[in-house]
Protein backbone atom coordinates (compact mmCIF):
# COMPACT_ATOMS: atom_id res chain seq x y z
CA UNK A 1 0.00 0.00 0.00
CA UNK A 2 1.59 3.40 -0.89
CA UNK A 3 0.68 5.14 2.76
CA UNK A 4 1.79 8.64 1.73
CA UNK A 5 -0.56 8.82 -1.47
CA UNK A 6 -3.29 8.09 1.61
CA UNK A 7 -1.44 10.19 4.41
CA UNK A 8 -1.70 13.34 2.21
CA UNK A 9 -5.55 13.41 2.54
CA UNK A 10 -6.99 15.31 5.82
CA UNK A 11 -8.83 12.70 7.33
CA UNK A 12 -9.66 11.25 11.10
CA UNK A 13 -9.79 7.49 10.19
CA UNK A 14 -6.37 6.20 12.06
CA UNK A 15 -3.45 4.26 10.21
CA UNK A 16 -4.93 1.11 11.99
CA UNK A 17 -7.85 1.60 10.13
CA UNK A 18 -6.51 2.67 6.88
CA UNK A 19 -4.68 -0.63 6.71
CA UNK A 20 -8.12 -2.70 7.66
CA UNK A 21 -9.61 -0.83 4.29
CA UNK A 22 -6.53 -1.49 2.37
CA UNK A 23 -5.89 -5.37 3.34
CA UNK A 24 -9.69 -6.10 2.99
CA UNK A 25 -10.30 -4.60 -0.27
CA UNK A 26 -7.32 -6.42 -1.23
CA UNK A 27 -8.22 -10.30 -0.08
CA UNK A 28 -11.89 -9.98 -0.59
CA UNK A 29 -13.33 -12.69 -2.82
CA UNK A 30 -14.58 -10.67 -5.76
CA UNK A 31 -17.25 -11.97 -8.74
CA UNK A 32 -19.35 -10.95 -11.38
CA UNK A 33 -21.24 -8.23 -10.70
CA UNK A 34 -20.04 -7.58 -7.45
CA UNK A 35 -19.68 -3.54 -6.75
CA UNK A 36 -18.06 -1.63 -3.39
CA UNK A 37 -20.03 0.93 -1.04
CA UNK A 38 -19.12 3.63 0.88
CA UNK A 39 -21.09 6.34 2.87
CA UNK A 40 -19.12 9.58 4.32
CA UNK A 41 -16.15 9.85 2.51
CA UNK A 42 -15.35 13.17 3.79
CA UNK A 43 -12.10 14.28 1.69
CA UNK A 44 -11.56 10.62 0.50
CA UNK A 45 -8.80 9.12 2.67
CA UNK A 46 -10.69 5.68 3.85
CA UNK A 47 -12.06 6.23 -0.02
CA UNK A 48 -8.33 6.26 -1.29
CA UNK A 49 -7.28 3.18 0.91
CA UNK A 50 -10.12 1.25 -0.43
CA UNK A 51 -9.64 2.38 -4.12
CA UNK A 52 -5.77 1.13 -3.30
CA UNK A 53 -6.82 -2.36 -2.36
CA UNK A 54 -9.47 -3.20 -4.77
CA UNK A 55 -6.87 -2.32 -7.41
CA UNK A 56 -4.44 -4.50 -5.60
CA UNK A 57 -6.96 -7.37 -5.49
CA UNK A 58 -6.30 -10.81 -7.80
CA UNK A 59 -9.47 -10.72 -8.55
CA UNK A 60 -10.45 -7.19 -9.73
CA UNK A 61 -12.03 -6.39 -12.84
CA UNK A 62 -12.51 -3.67 -14.36
CA UNK A 63 -16.71 -3.81 -14.05
CA UNK A 64 -16.31 -3.87 -10.31
CA UNK A 65 -16.21 -0.36 -9.71
CA UNK A 66 -16.31 1.67 -5.67
CA UNK A 67 -19.67 4.18 -5.29
CA UNK A 68 -19.10 6.44 -2.49
CA UNK A 69 -22.19 8.76 -1.47
CA UNK A 70 -22.41 12.04 0.67
CA UNK A 71 -23.98 15.12 0.51
CA UNK A 72 -20.41 16.77 0.83
CA UNK A 73 -21.90 20.03 2.48
CA UNK A 74 -23.03 21.26 5.87
CA UNK A 75 -24.18 23.77 7.57
CA UNK A 76 -21.49 26.87 8.62
CA UNK A 77 -23.39 26.34 12.32
CA UNK A 78 -23.53 22.87 12.04
CA UNK A 79 -21.39 19.80 13.95
CA UNK A 80 -19.52 19.11 11.68
CA UNK A 81 -17.97 22.34 10.06
CA UNK A 82 -14.97 23.02 12.27
CA UNK A 83 -13.84 19.53 11.10
CA UNK A 84 -13.93 20.36 7.25
CA UNK A 85 -12.42 23.77 8.09
CA UNK A 86 -9.95 22.72 10.16
CA UNK A 87 -8.92 19.62 7.71
CA UNK A 88 -9.03 21.82 4.59
CA UNK A 89 -6.36 24.09 6.68
CA UNK A 90 -4.25 21.11 7.14
CA UNK A 91 -4.32 20.12 4.08
CA UNK A 92 -4.05 23.80 2.35
CA UNK A 93 -6.90 23.47 0.24
CA UNK A 94 -8.98 26.03 1.75
CA UNK A 95 -9.11 27.37 -1.49
CA UNK A 96 -11.33 24.60 -2.66
CA UNK A 97 -14.15 24.80 -0.06
CA UNK A 98 -16.95 26.84 -1.87
CA UNK A 99 -19.10 28.90 0.77
CA UNK A 100 -22.60 29.58 -0.37
CA UNK A 101 -26.17 30.39 1.28
CA UNK A 102 -24.67 29.27 4.95
CA UNK A 103 -23.58 26.07 3.33
CA UNK A 104 -20.17 24.85 3.37
CA UNK A 105 -19.21 22.46 0.37
CA UNK A 106 -16.28 20.16 0.14
CA UNK A 107 -16.99 18.07 -3.22
CA UNK A 108 -14.14 19.79 -4.93
CA UNK A 109 -11.50 18.41 -2.19
CA UNK A 110 -12.52 15.33 -2.69
CA UNK A 111 -12.35 14.96 -6.57
CA UNK A 112 -8.90 16.36 -6.39
CA UNK A 113 -7.42 14.13 -3.81
CA UNK A 114 -9.27 11.36 -5.83
CA UNK A 115 -9.01 12.15 -9.35
CA UNK A 116 -6.61 9.69 -10.60
CA UNK A 117 -9.51 6.55 -9.35
CA UNK A 118 -12.30 9.18 -10.73
CA UNK A 119 -10.43 9.25 -14.26
CA UNK A 120 -9.47 5.74 -14.10
CA UNK A 121 -14.25 5.29 -13.41
CA UNK A 122 -12.76 2.96 -10.01
CA UNK A 123 -14.63 5.50 -8.38
CA UNK A 124 -17.97 6.38 -8.93
CA UNK A 125 -18.98 8.99 -6.03
CA UNK A 126 -22.78 10.23 -5.88
CA UNK A 127 -22.89 13.50 -4.28
CA UNK A 128 -26.44 12.86 -2.45
CA UNK A 129 -28.53 13.48 0.94
CA UNK A 130 -28.00 9.63 2.25
CA UNK A 131 -32.02 10.20 2.41
CA UNK A 132 -32.57 9.91 -1.06
CA UNK A 133 -29.75 7.61 -2.05
CA UNK A 134 -29.79 4.58 -4.22
CA UNK A 135 -27.80 1.47 -4.76
CA UNK A 136 -26.62 0.44 -8.20
CA UNK A 137 -28.07 -2.39 -9.75
CA UNK A 138 -24.81 -4.78 -8.32
CA UNK A 139 -24.52 -6.96 -5.57
CA UNK A 140 -22.24 -5.25 -2.43
CA UNK A 141 -19.04 -7.11 -1.52
CA UNK A 142 -18.11 -4.95 0.80
CA UNK A 143 -20.05 -1.70 2.52
CA UNK A 144 -18.12 1.02 4.74
CA UNK A 145 -20.39 3.19 6.65
CA UNK A 146 -19.16 6.19 8.03
CA UNK A 147 -22.67 7.87 7.81
CA UNK A 148 -24.02 10.33 10.69
CA UNK A 149 -24.67 8.15 14.07
CA UNK A 150 -28.33 8.08 14.47
CA UNK A 151 -30.47 4.84 13.48
CA UNK A 152 -32.93 6.66 11.24
CA UNK A 153 -29.83 6.97 8.27
CA UNK A 154 -28.80 3.33 9.26
CA UNK A 155 -32.24 2.35 8.56
CA UNK A 156 -32.07 3.94 5.31
CA UNK A 157 -29.15 1.92 4.46
CA UNK A 158 -30.28 -1.09 6.08
CA UNK A 159 -33.56 -1.14 3.62
CA UNK A 160 -32.45 0.06 0.59
CA UNK A 161 -28.30 -1.30 0.32
CA UNK A 162 -28.51 -3.90 2.77
CA UNK A 163 -31.05 -6.41 1.03
CA UNK A 164 -27.96 -6.13 -1.84
CA UNK A 165 -25.39 -7.90 -0.04
CA UNK A 166 -24.63 -11.38 -0.29
CA UNK A 167 -23.36 -14.01 2.28
CA UNK A 168 -20.01 -13.05 3.15
CA UNK A 169 -20.29 -9.31 2.36
CA UNK A 170 -18.03 -7.00 4.75
CA UNK A 171 -19.67 -4.42 6.39
CA UNK A 172 -17.40 -1.93 8.31
CA UNK A 173 -18.81 0.55 10.78
CA UNK A 174 -16.78 3.43 11.23
CA UNK A 175 -16.80 5.06 14.30
CA UNK A 176 -19.06 2.09 15.67
CA UNK A 177 -16.90 2.87 19.25
CA UNK A 178 -17.81 6.22 19.82
CA UNK A 179 -19.83 8.26 22.45
CA UNK A 180 -22.41 9.70 20.31
CA UNK A 181 -23.16 6.12 18.43
CA UNK A 182 -25.60 5.32 21.01
CA UNK A 183 -28.31 4.43 18.69
CA UNK A 184 -25.86 3.18 15.93
CA UNK A 185 -24.93 0.98 18.78
CA UNK A 186 -28.41 -0.68 19.97
CA UNK A 187 -29.37 -1.36 16.02
CA UNK A 188 -25.53 -3.24 15.14
CA UNK A 189 -26.28 -4.90 18.42
CA UNK A 190 -29.79 -5.98 17.36
CA UNK A 191 -28.11 -7.60 13.84
CA UNK A 192 -25.63 -9.32 15.55
CA UNK A 193 -28.21 -10.92 18.13
CA UNK A 194 -30.38 -12.27 14.97
CA UNK A 195 -27.78 -13.78 13.43
CA UNK A 196 -27.95 -11.19 10.13
CA UNK A 197 -24.19 -9.96 11.06
CA UNK A 198 -21.38 -11.24 13.24
CA UNK A 199 -18.19 -9.61 14.15
CA UNK A 200 -14.75 -10.25 12.38
CA UNK A 201 -12.80 -7.63 14.02
CA UNK A 202 -12.04 -3.95 15.22
CA UNK A 203 -9.78 -1.55 14.34
CA UNK A 204 -9.36 1.79 16.26
CA UNK A 205 -13.15 3.27 16.46
CA UNK A 206 -14.24 1.37 13.28
CA UNK A 207 -16.09 -2.46 13.74
CA UNK A 208 -15.59 -5.07 10.96
CA UNK A 209 -18.80 -7.33 10.23
CA UNK A 210 -19.23 -10.57 8.15
CA UNK A 211 -22.84 -10.99 6.86
CA UNK A 212 -24.56 -13.83 7.86
CA UNK A 213 -27.92 -13.43 6.68
CA UNK A 214 -29.72 -10.96 4.04
CA UNK A 215 -31.87 -9.25 6.31
CA UNK A 216 -35.49 -9.54 5.11
CA UNK A 217 -38.30 -6.98 5.25
CA UNK A 218 -39.80 -8.46 8.67
CA UNK A 219 -36.21 -8.79 10.01
CA UNK A 220 -36.20 -4.62 9.48
CA UNK A 221 -40.03 -4.60 10.93
CA UNK A 222 -38.77 -6.24 13.62
CA UNK A 223 -35.64 -4.41 14.57
CA UNK A 224 -37.66 -1.43 14.39
CA UNK A 225 -39.77 -2.42 16.96
CA UNK A 226 -37.33 -3.19 19.21
CA UNK A 227 -35.48 0.02 18.20
CA UNK A 228 -38.97 2.14 19.03
CA UNK A 229 -38.97 0.22 22.84
CA UNK A 230 -36.66 2.34 24.76
CA UNK A 231 -36.95 -0.08 27.44
CA UNK A 232 -36.44 -2.96 24.87
CA UNK A 233 -33.67 -1.64 23.54
CA UNK A 234 -31.26 -0.31 25.78
CA UNK A 235 -30.31 -3.55 26.70
CA UNK A 236 -28.17 -4.44 23.66
CA UNK A 237 -26.03 -1.87 24.89
CA UNK A 238 -25.12 -5.21 27.23
CA UNK A 239 -25.39 -7.15 23.97
CA UNK A 240 -23.02 -4.89 22.44
CA UNK A 241 -20.41 -4.93 25.05
CA UNK A 242 -20.70 -8.76 25.38
CA UNK A 243 -20.28 -9.59 21.88
CA UNK A 244 -16.96 -7.11 21.60
CA UNK A 245 -15.41 -9.57 24.32
CA UNK A 246 -16.02 -12.32 22.39
CA UNK A 247 -12.99 -11.22 20.10
CA UNK A 248 -9.72 -9.68 19.81
CA UNK A 249 -10.37 -5.71 19.86
CA UNK A 250 -8.04 -3.24 18.88
CA UNK A 251 -7.09 -1.37 22.28
CA UNK A 252 -9.95 -2.61 24.15
CA UNK A 253 -8.55 -0.39 27.65
CA UNK A 254 -9.59 2.67 25.58
CA UNK A 255 -12.32 1.42 23.15
CA UNK A 256 -14.87 -0.45 24.55
CA UNK A 257 -15.44 1.83 27.16
CA UNK A 258 -17.16 4.55 24.54
CA UNK A 259 -20.06 1.89 24.48
CA UNK A 260 -20.85 2.85 28.19
CA UNK A 261 -20.56 6.45 27.42
CA UNK A 262 -22.67 6.09 24.58
CA UNK A 263 -25.19 4.40 26.89
CA UNK A 264 -24.45 7.24 29.33
CA UNK A 265 -24.96 9.57 26.60
CA UNK A 266 -27.91 7.81 25.45
CA UNK A 267 -30.10 7.18 28.88
CA UNK A 268 -29.39 10.99 30.00
CA UNK A 269 -31.07 12.51 26.68
CA UNK A 270 -34.09 10.43 27.19
CA UNK A 271 -34.36 11.98 30.34
CA UNK A 272 -33.36 8.59 32.39
CA UNK A 273 -31.37 10.27 34.63
CA UNK A 274 -31.21 7.52 37.40
CA UNK A 275 -30.51 4.99 35.14
CA UNK A 276 -27.68 6.83 33.60
CA UNK A 277 -26.34 7.65 37.19
CA UNK A 278 -26.72 3.72 37.84
CA UNK A 279 -24.40 2.97 34.42
CA UNK A 280 -21.80 4.84 35.83
CA UNK A 281 -21.93 3.52 39.53
CA UNK A 282 -21.95 -0.48 38.09
CA UNK A 283 -19.17 0.52 35.69
CA UNK A 284 -16.74 2.11 38.70
CA UNK A 285 -18.20 -0.90 40.85
CA UNK A 286 -17.11 -3.16 38.77
CA UNK A 287 -14.06 -2.11 38.41
CA UNK A 288 -13.53 -1.97 34.85
CA UNK A 289 -10.34 0.61 33.27
CA UNK A 290 -10.90 4.38 33.64
CA UNK A 291 -8.27 6.34 32.03
CA UNK A 292 -8.31 10.74 32.30
CA UNK A 293 -9.10 10.59 28.37
CA UNK A 294 -12.71 8.74 29.37
CA UNK A 295 -13.05 11.97 32.05
CA UNK A 296 -12.67 14.18 29.22
CA UNK A 297 -15.19 12.79 26.68
CA UNK A 298 -17.51 12.57 29.39
CA UNK A 299 -17.06 16.05 30.18
CA UNK A 300 -17.49 16.66 26.59
CA UNK A 301 -20.86 14.75 26.69
CA UNK A 302 -21.33 17.18 30.15
CA UNK A 303 -20.71 19.97 28.11
CA UNK A 304 -23.20 19.30 24.87
CA UNK A 305 -26.16 18.60 27.42
CA UNK A 306 -25.78 14.76 26.26
CA UNK A 307 -27.02 15.60 23.01
CA UNK A 308 -25.51 17.34 19.78
CA UNK A 309 -29.18 16.14 17.67
CA UNK A 310 -29.63 20.45 17.49
CA UNK A 311 -26.16 20.66 16.20
CA UNK A 312 -26.55 17.80 13.50
CA UNK A 313 -29.86 18.34 12.24
CA UNK A 314 -28.14 21.92 11.06
CA UNK A 315 -26.43 19.76 8.62
CA UNK A 316 -29.82 18.10 7.08
CA UNK A 317 -32.43 20.11 5.47
CA UNK A 318 -35.80 18.82 6.60
CA UNK A 319 -36.59 17.87 3.54
CA UNK A 320 -33.79 15.53 3.32
CA UNK A 321 -33.49 14.43 7.12
CA UNK A 322 -34.99 10.70 7.71
CA UNK A 323 -37.64 11.61 10.54
CA UNK A 324 -37.70 7.99 12.81
CA UNK A 325 -41.62 8.47 12.07
CA UNK A 326 -41.14 7.91 8.18
CA UNK A 327 -37.75 6.19 7.17
CA UNK A 328 -39.59 3.42 6.16
CA UNK A 329 -40.86 5.05 3.20
CA UNK A 330 -38.10 4.97 0.40
CA UNK A 331 -40.28 5.12 -3.18
CA UNK A 332 -37.78 7.47 -4.63
CA UNK A 333 -36.31 7.40 -8.55
CA UNK A 334 -32.62 6.79 -9.21
CA UNK A 335 -30.42 9.61 -9.31
CA UNK A 336 -29.52 10.42 -13.00
CA UNK A 337 -25.54 10.87 -12.22
CA UNK A 338 -25.26 7.51 -11.06
CA UNK A 339 -24.18 4.78 -13.44
CA UNK A 340 -24.89 0.93 -13.64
Amino acid sequence: MNFEEANNIPGMIELVERSMLYSTLKSIPLEKNDCIIEFGPFFGRSTNCIAQGLVANDNYFDNCKIYTYDSFQCDEQGWFAPHVLGAAKTGNVEKLIKHEDKKIDFERVFVHYLRPYIDSKTINYIKSELNVSVPPNKTIAFMHIDAPKYYEELKVILNKFFPKTKIGSVIVFQDFFYQWSATLILSVAILIEKKIISIEQSAASSLVCRVLKIPSKNDIIDLDKIMQDENQSQDYFDVAISSCKKIKLDRPEAFLPKITLAKIQWQYSKGYFNESRKTIVKYIRDGNPFQLKLLDIFLELLGNGFSIRHLFEKDYSNDNFPKLADAGKFEVERPKNISQ
